[in-house]
């Protein structure tokens, strides 16, 4: 029997497709407008993984920029071998996800999204959360959905901060939480997440009273002081305590 999806669940269908969609085309930008070096006055272009002495994200994503893709997958599987490097991680499942440069495989796209996440990235607490929110490569499973959405929205991504809003407004993997559901959703706008928070605010502004909307915006507020300004922020912070 079809179970009619609820307004804020499609919504949150809707935006999960549209980053997709953003995604797959900044990399196609990236692709066509990178493919030659682009430092060609320097002393020793690095070209190559072998090149690289401290594999990163950072370095990867350089080699990646300028065509060389195959450098750039083995920089990032070093940087999560030596160091765990979760934003290296994120990048490794991104691409095995995305399938542009090496073969799909949801196997290696959980493996890393998973080192990524746990290693405090936002954006692969985000696509973790995808993950298990349409399983993809995964059992689907709200609950583990909505802990990785939260996990990214404490981390202060704003994405990831209306995704959690949907799941407390519908309580889906969560308990129904209105007063949690409106502060994630003023979180979301706050940060620059565009229209759909502002529609679902303005939905639960109907549905709530006015003494549970002021308890939400202070809430907002408190969870607000305690976020990274910078979403990575996370990431860096737990790379640089190895």
């Amino acid at each position: 029997m079809h179970k009619e999806t609820s307004g804020s669940a499609r919504q949150r269908q809707d935006v999960l497709t549209a980053l997709t969609v953003a995604a797959a085309a900044l990399l196609l930008a990236l692709s066509l407008n990178f493919v030659r070096p682009a430092f060609a006055e320097t002393d020793e272009l690095i070209t190559t993984a072998d090149q690289v002495k401290d594999a990163s994200e950072a370095a990867g994503v350089d080699l990646y920029h300028r065509g060389f893709y195959e450098a750039a997958m083995k920089v990032w599987k070093r940087a999560v071998e030596e160091k765990q490097d979760p934003g290296a991680a994120f990048r490794l499942g991104e691409e095995y996800f995305d399938a542009k440069v090496v073969d799909r495989s949801m196997t290696d796209a959980v493996k890393y999204m998973m080192i990524g996440a746990e290693g405090g990235d936002p954006r692969a607490q985000m696509d973790l959360g995808t993950y298990y929110d349409k399983g993809w490569g995964v059992k689907h499973d709200r609950e583990l959905a909505a802990r990785w959405y939260k996990a990214a929205a404490d981390n202060g991504k704003p994405d990831a901060q209306y995704n959690i809003g949907t799941m407390y407004e519908d309580g889906e993997g969560v308990e129904k939480n209105l007063k949690l559901a409106y502060a994630y959703y003023l979180m979301a706008a706050k940060n620059g997440f565009p229209n759909y928070p502002a529609e679902a605010i303005q939905r639960l502004s109907k549905e709530m009273e006015p003494a549970d909307i002021k308890a939400a915006s202070k809430m907002a507020a408190t969870m607000m002081k305690s976020q990274p300004q910078d979403p990575l922020a996370p990431a860096a912070a737990a790379e640089s305590m190895k």
